[in-house]
């Protein structure tokens, strides 16, 4: 496939991840019992044989280097091409590296131009999505677009984009959301498609007249001058940008459709292997409708949960509609109803926490509770 990706790691949009970033960028947040967030759109890019990745990080990206290290889990660690991690450097115009996603993307200028491929893929890591890039790229060369940005249909339009097309899905308005408005409207993702030149033209104009950002800026500036058409992410998708959309995301895991949708699609989701045991049911075990990942022992009982690897569920202790993440010990006759808890965490024995899907409770990586 002859186009390249650059991929945040984190957007420039309101992310309020809580607790769960503090020690770690977005695309690193760990995702459905063995996966993290970055893996999808990896995943997907890998599917379409785009093999020239750059990853922007910003900050907090020890453990997204950790996780992907030379990309050998999704066939990256080549001679030619591969993955690169972009950490933006000040430039002498450059007035603040974390001032915004078009400043970033000026101060990797050297990776575009360097570049070989003809074509440009821009996404973000944080979207849940299995995404037929190759289809993208081929309806952009049909259209003889200028560029091509997916969308996708959602009745929640708060902080978000909408889009409107004539006839023939060519761009005709856009609409920023600050507030969510009724009924099912077109939203933009952070996925787009464009010639290499063309994006290097862009970053060079948008750091002229104070731009900001790409889906913002450029859509809203450029719809009468370039040729800018939409493509319909058909399926699953969701942008994690707060904690109660990841909750929902992972509960959603819990649903045959979209699991057939995410991980039975043209594209496996890859992500990096561990060598782990199966996953232990003792005598005491109860588990329904829930994800339990190798290496997890259960003696208690789980419901309508996401189990990571290697966690421990102790005899006497329930676990219902939540996340627990790799490493957590759950001691006996512990209650968790709606909690999210980080890697490592330990709750003690007979403790009572509870939560729910729109403010769930979260502890911290490593804490005892």
């Amino acid at each position: 496939m002859n186009a390249f990706c650059i991929m945040f790691s984190e957007n420039f949009e309101d992310i309020e991840l809580g607790e769960l970033t503090n020690e770690r960028t977005v695309a690193s947040v760990p995702f459905g019992g063995r996966y993290r967030l970055v893996d999808f759109m990896l995943s997907s890019l890998v599917g379409a044989h785009i093999r020239d990745i750059g990853i922007i990080s910003r900050n907090k990206y020890g453990s997204l280097m950790e996780h992907i290290g030379w990309g050998k889990d999704w066939d990256l660690n080549r001679k030619n091409g591969g993955i690169k991690f972009l950490t933006p450097f000040l430039k002498k115009t450059s007035k603040n590296v974390n001032s915004s996603e078009i400043e970033t993307l000026y101060s990797t200028m050297d990776y575009i131009k360097n570049a070989l491929p003809e074509y440009a893929v821009l996404c973000d890591a944080n979207i849940i999505a299995n995404i037929d890039f190759k289809e993208l790229i081929r309806y952009h060369k049909y259209k003889n677009a200028d560029i091509t940005f997916a969308y996708k249909t959602s009745e929640k339009c708060e902080k978000e984009l909408e889009v409107s097309f004539n006839s023939d899905d060519w761009l005709t308005d856009s609409f920023y959301h600050q507030i969510n408005a009724s009924g099912e409207k077109n939203i933009a993702l952070n996925i787009m498609v464009l010639k290499k030149d063309l994006l290097i033209s862009l970053i060079e104009r948008g750091v002229t007249y104070g731009w900001t950002s790409l889906k913002m800026n450029v859509l809203a500036h450029n719809a009468s001058n370039l040729k800018i058409c939409g493509y319909k992410v058909t399926g699953y998708s969701a942008v994690i940008k707060t904690c109660e959309e990841f909750f929902k995301a992972n509960m959603d895991l819990l649903s045959k459709d979209v699991r057939m949708q995410l991980f039975f699609s043209k594209n496996p989701v890859l992500t990096r292997i561990k060598d782990s045991v199966p996953v232990f049911y003792g005598k005491n075990a109860n588990v329904t409708n829930s994800l339990i990942a190798d290496g997890a022992a259960i003696n208690g009982t789980v419901e309508n949960s996401i189990i990571f690897r290697d966690v421990r569920i102790k005899k006497g202790a329930i676990v219902k509609n939540s996340i627990i993440m790799q490493g957590t010990i759950v001691e006996e006759d512990a209650i968790l109803s709606g909690v999210i808890t980080d890697m490592e965490v330990v709750i003690g024995s007979s403790r009572m926490l509870a939560g729910t899907e729109n403010m769930p409770f979260i502890i911290n990586k490593g804490k005892l509770v």
